[in-house]
């Protein structure tokens, strides 16, 4: 589904990527782990086309993704690690942009139950700038999830959220991945019930393992 090509990423004279080179399989749950700064956002913003790679290239289901920016909206979703939201619009109607942008059909069913799902139905048609960072997150995760990806990346969704909702989210994720999707989550700290298809470990802008 991935296939990341010698990947580079520079930010002035530093280099947050180095010839990084990564496959991810459908329906595989991976856990890219590293300390803070080891270039995991980077990645991750390259893969979703949010950041275009100094060097090298990033394949999705075989379309290079520099050249398929609106084609990629439709079938990768990237939470990054502060979601931003419009201040003018409630939880609701942030559900109900996203539906309407991308032609979700019978929206109105789904949106519920993922908001009940992430304990946000009470909280509907509340703001989110009065949201706890772990609420913004969940709110960000319901947006992203409407839509069903094929490919969902999220960067360090674990720190904003309680130990219980850490272990439901990693049970979803789990169970997304049964059904084809895949799922490439960042952080630098796994509950210890946390087991992904694999790891690929980051340090300095590298890969430095995998396994």
């Amino acid at each position: 589904l991935i296939r990341v090509e010698d990947v580079s990423y520079r930010y002035g004279a530093f280099m947050a990527l180095t010839s990084v080179s990564l496959r991810v399989g459908a329906g595989e749950l991976i856990a890219l782990i590293g300390r803070n700064g080891a270039g995991k956002s980077t990645l991750l913003r390259c893969i979703a086309g949010w950041t275009h790679p100094t060097d090298g290239e990033v394949h999705i289901m075989g379309r290079r993704v520099r050249q398929a920016e609106r084609w990629l909206r439709e079938h990768v979703v990237l939470v990054p690690d502060k979601p931003p939201f419009y201040d003018e619009l409630t939880a609701w109607e942030h559900l109900q942009f996203i539906a309407q942008a991308h032609g979700v059909e019978g929206w109105h069913e789904r949106a519920e139950m993922l908001l009940e799902r992430y304990g946000l139905i009470n909280n509907r048609d509340a703001f989110p700038f009065a949201f706890s960072r772990g609420m913004q997150y969940k709110l960000a995760l319901c947006m992203g999830l409407l839509i069903q990806p094929r490919l969902l990346l999220l960067d360090e969704p674990l720190g904003p959220l309680d130990p219980v909702s850490a272990d439901d989210l990693w049970h979803d994720l789990n169970a997304l991945c049964a059904e084809g999707m895949s799922i490439l989550i960042s952080s630098h700290q796994l509950q210890q019930e946390a087991h992904p298809h694999r790891y690929l470990v980051m340090e300095n802008g590298e890969v430095i393992a995998e396994g």
